[in-house]
């Protein structure tokens, strides 16, 4: 379901469509709240030539205002047949990348719902994890991890699988309603061991009381995992 204020720029961006008069030039309008909560629109401009998409308009009349600008909430509106259209392949791929914490509105089973552009766009390329003055990758944690880290408590993780190397990270703590808290941090430190090697200090560092009580939550993260199995131990601490 959509909210109040999500239903109410679906609107919006329909009367801006029913506007556009029968050019088959202009079809589809895109329309967005930017993080002030001010209304900015995009209508696309067909061509052979390939370009470009209504949402591809709207990233760039939103930077009008400021720059940097955040949009908040998305949505692509067809002229006819009325309908909410989901972004294609390349406006969710800029869009993630220009916006990567903007909702987008789409049809889903039970009607009109906003999603977040991650949800449209699994296993995303993201191009901020590979440049050298980027943020570095994501490394996803529970949000009951988020006091602990923030207090220092918490200056390490044990991870499966999941390689990471020395260097800038952002850390993403998910929330149940969908968003996230993402805090810039630095892994100082990569280590190899085994879940049988941990220790109690390797406890302390990842917030736990004993290597007992680290096993138990490991176990609860990697159902299965074995006391042989191999992990990684990730030094960490904030930067920003």
């Amino acid at each position: 379901m959509l909210s109040e204020r999500e239903r109410a720029l679906v609107r919006h961006a329909a009367e801006v469509a029913e506007g556009l008069g029968e050019d088959d030039d202009h079809t589809v309008v895109a329309a967005a709240y930017d993080a002030d909560g001010a209304l900015v629109t995009g209508v696309n401009a067909y061509h052979f030539s390939g370009g470009p998409c209504a949402e591809q308009v709207l990233i760039g009349r939103a930077a009008e205002r400021r720059i940097p600008v955040r949009l908040d909430t998305v949505v692509a509106y067809l002229k006819h047949p009325a309908a909410v259209l989901p972004p294609c392949g390349r406006c969710r791929q800029m869009l993630f990348d220009y916006h990567p914490g903007t909702r987008v509105v789409v049809r889903g089973r039970n009607g009109l719902e906003a999603v977040g552009v991650r949800d449209l766009l699994p296993y995303a390329y993201d191009w901020r994890a590979y440049e050298p003055s980027g943020g570095g990758p994501e490394l996803f944690f529970h949000e009951r991890y988020l006091d602990a880290v923030r207090a220092g408590t918490k200056r390490s993780t044990v991870r499966v699988h999941d390689p990471a190397r020395p260097g800038p990270v952002r850390l993403v703590f998910e929330h149940p309603d969908g968003t996230a808290t993402t805090l810039a941090a630095e892994i100082t430190g990569v280590r190899a061991a085994r879940v049988d090697t941990l220790t109690d200090e390797d406890a302390r560092r990842d917030g736990f009381g004993d290597r007992a009580a680290l096993r138990e939550a490991l176990g609860r993260h990697y159902p299965g995992l074995g006391p042989e199995a191999e992990v990684e131990i990730l030094d960490f601490r904030l930067t920003s």
